[in-house]
């Protein structure tokens, strides 16, 4: 049978037309695909991130101790050596106050019996107290001492000391706002304000507290090696790279910790 011109014509016609709608489907589906994999390499991306940042942010990074752990001199009151204070380094507390000693104990014992108002051995009852995890018990003694004096900053930073190991943070918060209030260039209260803040997932704040830290005292490399931490949490890479490189640069002795943190967050500088 010959079919005539005007029916070839409709043929081509729906030929043509089938052949751009099967082009039109597979290009969709291309397209499709191409988003696909596009959504999978964003998804693999963003796990290898998420590994990266739950290998960085733990509990060895980011400190959970209090500044007698990183300030700590053997001195009864928590008081920091120069020296120590601006490498920002623990030194061991060597004293024999780290143990229950029994003597000591009961010398203290007899002076507040003798002179209940007196109070200079609560505090160094509660100091004794605190070094040998004995928190409430501390608290106890630095609250009578605090009732007969209240100007001694140190007192309140050491009953902030014990209520921070003790997980009271509001109570320590409010004992490192009075040392502020007592010894406004103290930086040690400000240090253990961001720390808390940190405990509590608070990047924001933290990193304030230690702005301040650093502008107390720009010397001071576990400042930076905790605004860097901070930094880390709130995924502010750059940062955190720069504050760590500080921190090495003031105190050698972190380059073995810090520069492969550095090192593996680069690749996520953008």
């Amino acid at each position: 049978m010959k079919l005539s011109k005007f029916m070839i014509k409709n043929i081509i016609s729906v030929a043509a037309l089938f052949i751009v709608a099967i082009s039109l489907l597979f290009a969709g589906c291309t397209k499709k695909t191409e988003s696909e994999l596009r959504k999978e390499k964003d998804s693999l991306e963003q796990a290898e991130y998420d590994e990266i940042i739950r290998e960085l942010i733990d509990s060895n990074l980011i400190r959970q101790r209090d500044s007698t752990d990183i300030y700590g001199t053997g001195n009864f009151d928590y008081r920091d050596s120069l020296d120590s204070y601006h490498r920002g380094y623990s030194i061991p507390r060597d004293s024999i106050y780290k143990v229950w000693n029994t003597q000591a104990f009961q010398l203290l014992n007899e002076l507040i019996k003798k002179k209940p108002i007196e109070p200079g051995p609560y505090l160094d009852r509660g100091n004794h107290f605190q070094n040998i995890k004995f928190y409430r018990e501390a608290i106890s003694d630095y609250n009578e001492y605090i009732r007969m004096t209240q100007s001694n900053h140190s007192a309140y930073m050491n009953r902030g000391n014990a209520y921070e190991r003790f997980k009271i943070y509001d109570s320590a918060m409010a004992d490192y706002n009075m040392v502020l209030y007592l010894k406004p260039d103290d930086t040690i209260a400000n240090f253990n304000k961001g720390n808390i803040y940190d405990i509590l997932g608070k990047p924001d704040s933290a990193v304030f507290q230690y702005d301040t830290v650093i502008f107390k005292d720009p010397r001071l490399a576990k400042g930076y090696y905790n605004r860097g931490t901070s930094y880390l949490a709130q995924r502010k890479f750059k940062e955190a790279a720069r504050d760590w490189e500080q921190a090495i640069l003031l105190n050698r002795t972190y380059e073995a910790e810090l520069r492969p943190k550095i090192n593996r967050i680069r690749p996520l500088i953008k």
